[in-house]
């Protein structure tokens, strides 16, 4: 078993398979055709400490476990970041002797908040973006990008998947 927490993930479309493995499942509103979705695992184990992700852009938060607070993840595809949080605000350590924060947890958080940047911009810009349309070849019928037939009857109200 383990330490269960709540943890939701914001995501590309097309990244849905590698965090089903982890347990996370889509949020049932999505809508079927936005390239960046939401999903939620109601019993992350340890908030999937190191089984995230370190190649691809998201970012998630996890509530508290019976061995660790709240906090935040965020991926640009190239680093990783993690931070305790709590509702909008960062935990932060404190240095007793020097009477302010703690160094390195600033520096922690410093680095998150640039990670989460990228990581928006990417999921922001991917949500900007039109899904493509499929375009059928007019001898075989098939979608030139996807292979799809045209007459799929899984085709209506998809976009193409290339």
């Amino acid at each position: 078993m383990g330490d269960r927490c709540y943890m939701s993930v914001t995501c590309r479309r097309q990244d849905l398979a590698r965090f089903e493995k982890l347990g996370f499942q889509i949020e049932p509103v999505e809508d079927q055709n936005t390239p960046v979705i939401e999903m939620v695992d109601e019993e992350a184990n340890y908030a999937h400490t190191d089984e995230m992700p370190t190649d691809i852009p998201y970012t998630a938060e996890y509530g508290a476990g019976g061995n660790y607070g709240e906090g935040k993840i965020a991926c640009d595809g190239k680093v990783l970041a993690e931070v305790a949080a709590w509702n909008d605000d960062f935990v932060v350590s404190w240095d007793f002797k020097q009477s302010r924060p703690a160094r390195h947890s600033l520096k922690d958080i410093r680095q998150f908040i640039q990670v989460k940047q990228r990581a928006d911009r990417i999921l922001k810009k991917l949500r900007a973006s039109k899904p493509r349309q499929h375009r059928f070849s007019p001898t075989t019928h098939l979608c030139i990008h996807c292979g799809i037939h045209a007459d799929d009857d899984l085709l209506e109200n998809q976009p193409c998947t290339a």
